[in-house]
């Protein structure tokens, strides 16, 4: 059974994968229709993966001290 903290790493590493490729494509997709994505798109996407990284080292570490308590 895979940990929360694997799926932090799992998600933590596809996100790193995936921003260095959107900046890739930035480097030559440069007009309007890059920024408007950006905008409606990209910046909505990435604050959502942060905060669902926040809440697996949240939930991890209730989880955790779960598990102490219980042992």
């Amino acid at each position: 059974m895979a940990t929360l903290s694997n799926h932090y790493s799992e998600l933590d590493a596809a996100w790193k994968l995936l921003q260095a490729r959107w900046d890739a494509a930035g480097e030559s997709w440069t007009d309007q229709v890059h920024d408007d994505f950006a905008a409606h798109y990209w910046q909505p996407l990435a604050q959502q993966t942060q905060a669902a990284q926040r809440s697996l080292e949240r939930l991890a570490q209730v989880v955790a001290k779960a598990q102490r308590a219980v042992k």
